[in-house]
């Protein structure tokens, strides 16, 4: 499709706004056309995020405009609907208490609710099944992980009417990277019919490989605006995100520490992890975590991940199994007693698990952080102010000035001040969650570095993540849920991707 440079269906002339003292985006000046990819590239705290819901109206400017079709807009979500623009947020708008379907019907116009439901469901499988992101209609939102939430939010935008402009907020960050592929290919098959796409994300590969334009922003201001038809520079581009160069490694073996000694911290044997519908998602699981050790945790998002690290934790009751920690049997162990047996864990969804409302990024810290000193008959806050002060974690993960409100942060923030704080509390035993997700390049390696150094003073690591690529390059062993089993130890010297991708989907046989 041909694109209108001269009729922008959005436009900003500069567009600023600020949140007390504090200025988020600044001088933007951003036009949005048909049948265009515009990807929206930054480090955390760029102002992308921000940007992107002043188009949609959920943030009102503090000064410049807004134009839709040339003419200028006071934009409110509602306003933005009916003009055709739409938002996948990057959390979620969505309630768990309901199904997808009842979170789809509540989002539809009046005269798209009066159609009888199951119009409405054949229509949400068809375009399920168009796009390849799979959602039961009849499944309630909270009992579905995030990537089956944020397949439930695109869902609900493209059902929403006649969009024009289609904003989507880190929408691969959970998705595996399948899913992510046929992600872009449907961006690809939306800017071919006509749609102006806006997408924020930190993967710079699925950037260069759909866009039309890259916007880099930086301290809440553009400050380059890279085309397709010149070709994409990634070295440049993360320059320009990070503001100097950074260096990004493929391989740590270089930087961990080797240990002589093989000290099991943590064992599971014959484990079976069931979800809150009390199906079995894993059967009869081993697991054995080692001082010095990494294990990436590989599968299908949704196939036990998370029921498997909660169920470590004591979160969830090992109904059949054993675990023992340090030779002890903590199989009825309270999540207490595993805390002080040296156990960390970094959620999947720390914001939904872990934030408290109206408290600071400080006061979280004294929550399952490091030790706490007392002050007569209270917490000596000036005593853990300083521990923060001084961390290294908190200095490289760029945790956020710590007497701001933890709530009032992005997912990708609130999930490297999460790590920090479990860093600070120096476990034994860290379960970690997705520590990368939703953040740019530069704090990714930061956080890859954090891991090493902490398997490197004698941490066991189990990490979960999506992205293969990452499990290969920190982790010592993976271990894939393949189908309802846990594979044995995989070697990632000797181990490739698309095997991994092939266990995955039970396509081999490698259980214990």
């Amino acid at each position: 499709m041909k694109i209108n440079k001269f009729n922008p269906i959005i436009k900003t002339n500069q567009l600023k706004i600020r949140f007390g003292d504090f200025v988020a985006n600044q001088n933007i000046n951003l036009s949005v056309y048909a049948g265009q990819i515009q990807s929206i590239v930054g480090e955390n705290g760029a102002g992308k995020s921000t940007l992107m819901k002043m188009l949609y109206g959920t943030y009102k400017p503090t000064s410049g405009e807004i134009l839709v079709d040339r003419e200028r807009v006071h934009m409110t979500p509602q306003i933005a609907m009916r003009l055709g623009i739409g938002m996948v947020f990057q959390d979620f708008r969505i309630i768990p208490a309901f199904t997808a379907f009842e979170n789809i019907m509540m989002a539809l116009p009046k005269e798209k609710r009066k159609r009888p439901k199951e119009e409405i469901k054949k229509e949400i499988c068809e375009i399920s099944q168009k796009y390849k992101i799979p959602v039961d209609p009849d499944m309630l939102v909270g009992q579905m992980d995030l990537g089956q939430r944020q397949r439930v939010e695109i869902i609900k935008v493209l059902m929403m009417g006649k969009m024009r402009v289609l904003i989507f907020d880190e929408p691969t960050s959970v998705l595996t990277q399948q899913e992510a592929q046929e992600f872009i290919k449907m961006l690809q098959s939306m800017r071919d019919d006509g749609y102006a796409i806006l997408l924020i994300t930190h993967k710079l590969h699925e950037v260069m490989a759909c866009s039309d334009v890259i916007t880099v922003l930086r301290h809440g201001e553009i400050v380059e605006k890279e085309e397709k038809e010149n070709g994409y520079d990634q070295e440049r581009l993360i320059s320009k995100m990070m503001g100097g160069e950074v260096t990004i490694h493929t391989d740590y073996e270089d930087q961990k520490k080797v240990f002589e000694k093989e000290e099991v911290l943590l064992e599971g044997k014959d484990m079976s992890i069931y979800n809150a519908q009390h199906r079995e998602l894993i059967r009869h699981g081993n697991l054995t975590m080692k001082a010095g050790e990494i294990i990436g945790l590989a599968g299908i998002s949704g196939r036990g991940q998370r029921e498997l690290l909660e169920t470590l934790f004591g979160v969830n009751v090992l109904k059949m199994g054993q675990l023992t920690i340090d030779g002890k049997d903590m199989t009825k162990s309270s999540i207490r007693d595993r805390i002080e047996a040296g156990m960390a864990l970094v959620s999947e969804d720390p914001k939904r698990d872990n934030v408290v409302a109206g408290m600071k990024i400080y006061e979280h810290f004294a929550l399952n952080g490091p030790e706490i000193s007392y002050k007569k008959v209270g917490i000596n806050w000036k005593d853990l102010t300083d521990k923060m002060d001084t961390s290294k974690a908190v200095k490289e993960l760029g945790v956020p000035e710590k007497t701001r409100e933890l709530a009032t942060l992005s997912g990708g923030n609130i999930q490297r001040c999460m790590l920090a704080r479990a860093v600070m509390k120096q476990p034994k035993i860290l379960l970690a969650s997705y520590p990368s997700r939703g953040l740019d390049v530069g704090t990714v390696e930061m956080v890859h570095q954090t891991l090493v150094e902490l398997r490197n003073q004698g941490c066991s690591i189990l990490l979960v993540s999506e992205d293969l690529e990452e499990l290969l390059s920190v982790s010592d062993s993976i271990v894939v849920i393949s189908g309802d089993t846990l594979t044995e130890k995989l070697d990632p010297k000797t181990t490739s991707a698309l095997e991994i991708g092939d266990l995955m989907i039970g396509g081999k046989e490698h259980e214990r």
